[in-house]
């Protein structure tokens, strides 16, 4: 007896199929092709790296865990379907080491060298916030005549001392990023500094070097988009580009628990779109990072979700600029 014929696909009708018309945003992320060129291109680049943590560790596990997140977004921003654009560029998750910070390091601050000098335009994800030290050397290295504007959004100054490249630590991004050609106090914004949060010592050291510091308490009387705006004013009087950086732990951890340092008090997550949203229309606006998001902290996944969106603000603000 003859068995049946059987259809190509055994399963063909019997799985969940997703509605078209209504795209998810992981769709906005384009895999990298060997035939893509990176120039004016967005890019997006895991930085799975947690070494320089000193307690919490699990911000290795970032990227993996905002890529997941994302399914839970759609791709229209409420005036504009962002699956027509060109997308997001995936380069994939660099291979550090875990246990040697001077390579790690060494090999983050290369990545950023190529992608800046290749003319990308690359958003980061973490990751500790200490490699954004790296990443800001590796865009002085590409770009050594640049003068650079910088804005972060973070509880800590992380302007912290360090010894050499082996001690390096997610409280030294700024200090080495400072110690760059490229950058100087005067174009650097902090916005969302906590209470309790930062010594008097580095305090004044960032205060005696220009740093414009935005406490949380700022944001609240004046309002976020207010405050950001003015940021960019600020730094962005005497330089040629702009830099955003995001650390998670600025949001209150009510909103944003699986952090590496979460706090009482902070930023609540309304507040840190519109921040992000903000910065991310500036034209000038030439890098991001998004740091510290820790999944094994995050038990319902509220801070992978609230990474996310602010990834898909820097993108949609991206696309409605025109750039």
């Amino acid at each position: 007896m003859n068995a049946p014929d059987l259809p190509t696909d055994p399963l063909d009708g019997l799985r969940p199929s997703a509605d078209r018309r209504d795209p998810r945003a992981p769709s906005l992320l384009r895999p990298w092709g060997e035939s893509d060129t990176l120039r004016g291109r967005r890019v997006l680049l895991g930085v799975p790296y947690d070494g320089g943590i000193p307690s919490r560790p699990g911000a290795r596990f970032g990227p993996r865990a905002l890529r997941e997140a994302l399914g839970a977004f759609g791709t229209f921003d409420g005036s504009r379907e962002m699956a027509d654009d060109a997308g997001l560029l995936d380069l994939g998750d660099l291979a550090l080491p875990t246990m040697n910070a001077e390579a790690a390091h060494g090999r983050i601050e290369t990545a950023a060298q190529r992608i800046f000098a290749a003319g990308a335009r690359p958003i980061f994800v973490g990751g500790d916030h200490g490699v954004t030290g790296s990443l800001i050397r590796g865009l002085a290295a590409a770009h050594p005549e640049l003068r650079l504007a910088l804005i972060t959004i973070d509880a800590h100054l992380d302007v912290r001392e360090y010894e050499d490249e082996a001690s390096l630590s997610s409280g030294t991004p700024f200090r080495r990023a400072l110690e760059t050609s490229v950058l100087e106090g005067e174009r650097t914004a902090m916005i969302g500094v906590r209470r309790f949060a930062n010594s008097r010592y580095y305090t004044e050291w960032a205060e005696a070097r220009g740093v414009n510091l935005v406490t949380v308490a700022d944001v609240a009387e004046r309002g976020a988009a207010t405050i950001a705006r003015d940021a960019i004013a600020h730094v962005l009087k005497d330089a040629d580009a702009l830099y955003l950086s995001v650390d998670l732990d600025a949001a209150d951890a009510a909103v944003a628990p699986g952090v590496s340092a979460p706090g009482i008090g902070g930023l609540s997550a309304r507040e840190m779109i519109e921040l992000v949203r903000t910065v991310a229309g500036e034209p000038r606006l030439l890098g991001a990072d998004l740091m510290e998001l820790s999944p094994p902290y995050d038990q319902d996944g509220r801070t992978a979700k609230l990474a996310a969106r602010l990834l898909l603000e820097l993108l949609a603000a991206d696309g409605a600029t025109g750039r």
